[in-house]
C-alpha cells in the first residue's frame, strides 16, 4: 500500500460569493480530519478564480491571509470550468489532485475515500452519483440522453460522473502534457487510463446562489464532448448522404417512366418535396462539418488554454 504525502484540492471559481467562506470552512475541516488520520501529510487548497465579476476575489484574498494552506490563481478572464480546472492542473503541487466545485454539492467528505483507492494503488478516481435526484426534469432528462448518445457514438465516459475525481501525480503530468485546446476532461482522462476506481455518492442541493452553468454552456459543453473525441457524425454524413444519392437515382427513374409511359403531368410535390428535403439535409451536413473545422480552428492558433494574471502564494517570497 503506498503513501499519500500531499493533496492538492482544485476549486475553480465564478461568482461564487455566496458559498466560497462556507465551503472553505467545509474543506477546511475534512482535511484537518484527514491529517488527524494520517491519510495525508500535507494539502493546498487551490482556488482557481475565473475571471469573477462579483466579490469572490475579495473573498478570496481574505481566505489566504487567514489560511497558509491556501493558493489563489487569478486568470485574466473567464476561461471557462475545463479551463479552469486545467489551470488548477498545471500549477498543483501536490502528489495527488482532487478536482471539486465551488458548491460542495459533490460532498468533500469522501475525499478520504478517494484516498484510500489511491492508497490501494489507483491513479484515477472518479466521484460518481447515484442518482440525480437534485436536478431539474429537463438537466435530468437532457443529460440522461447525452450519456445515451454519446456511448453510442463511440466516446469512452462514466454515467454520472462529473468533475469530482482524484488525480495522481503521474496522471497530472501526462494529462498537462496534452495539447488539444477543446476539452472534454470526463473522457480525456479516461483516454490516458482506463484503470479506475470509482467512489459512489449521492449530490447534495445546492444551499446558496445559482448555477452558472446555463443552457448554452451545457450545449457547447455536450458539443465537445462529441466532436472532440468522435468521427461518427461525419461518417454518418457520409452514410446519409450516400442513401439519398441511390434515392435521388431512383426519383429519377420513377420520373422519367412517368413522363414517357404515362404521360403524367408534373405537379408541384414532386418539385418541391425534394427541394425541402435535400435543403435540410445539406444545411445538416455543412453544419456538422463546420462544428469539426471550427474546432480544428481553434487548434491550429494554439491559443493559451488559460492565462494567470496573478498567484497568491505563502511560498512565494
Amino acid at each position: 500500500m503506498r503513501k499519500l504525502h500531499s493533496i492538492s484540492i482544485i476549486i475553480p471559481c465564478y461568482n461564487e460569493e455566496e458559498v466560497i467562506e462556507s465551503s472553505h470552512q467545509r474543506i477546511t475541516s475534512i482535511m484537518k480530519d484527514i491529517l488527524k488520520n494520517s491519510k495525508c501529510d500535507s494539502y493546498e487548497v487551490v482556488y482557481v478564480n475565473d475571471g469573477s465579476s462579483d466579490a469572490t476575489q475579495k473573498i478570496l484574498d481574505g481566505i489566504f491571509t487567514q489560511d497558509p494552506h491556501v493558493r489563489v490563481l487569478v486568470l485574466r478572464r473567464n476561461f471557462g470550468l475545463q479551463g479552469a480546472i486545467c489551470a488548477g492542473l498545471a500549477m498543483a503541487k501536490g502528489q495527488a489532485a482532487v478536482t471539486i466545485d465551488a458548491d460542495l454539492q459533490d460532498p468533500p467528505e469522501k475525499i478520504e475515500e478517494m484516498i484510500a483507492r489511491y492508497e490501494d494503488g489507483f491513479d484515477l478516481v472518479l466521484g460518481v452519483r447515484e442518482d440525480r435526484q437534485t436536478d431539474t426534469f429537463f438537466k435530468r432528462f437532457t443529460a440522461e440522453t447525452f450519456y445515451h448518445l454519446i456511448k453510442i457514438l463511440g466516446v469512452e465516459i462514466v454515467n454520472n460522473h462529473g468533475d469530482f475525481r482524484l488525480m495522481a501525480r503521474p496522471l497530472i503530468d501526462e494529462f498537462n502534457a496534452l495539447a488539444e485546446r477543446n476539452r472534454f476532461i470526463r473522457a480525456m482522462v479516461l483516454s490516458l487510463d482506463n484503470h479506475y476506481a470509482i467512489v459512489n455518492y449521492k449530490r447534495e442541493p445546492r444551499l446558496q446562489g445559482t448555477t452558472k452553468f446555463n443552457f448554452s454552456k451545457m450545449l457547447s459543453f455536450s458539443l465537445d464532448g462529441i466532436l472532440s473525441f468522435s468521427f461518427v457524425p461525419l461518417r454518418l454524413v457520409s452514410i446519409v448522404g450516400l442513401i439519398f444519392c441511390f434515392l435521388a437515382f431512383a426519383g429519377c427513374i420513377y420520373v422519367l417512366y412517368g413522363k414517357i409511359f404515362e404521360h403524367a403531368v408534373p405537379g408541384w410535390t414532386s418539385t418541391v418535396l425534394p427541394i425541402f428535403v435535400f435543403s435540410g439535409l445539406q444545411l445538416l451536413s455543412l453544419g456538422i462539418i463546420g462544428e469539426y473545422i471550427g474546432r480544428l480552428y481553434v487548434e491550429v492558433k494554439q491559443r493559451p488554454l488559460f492565462s494567470i494574471r496573478q498567484e497568491l502564494n505563502h511560498q512565494v517570497k
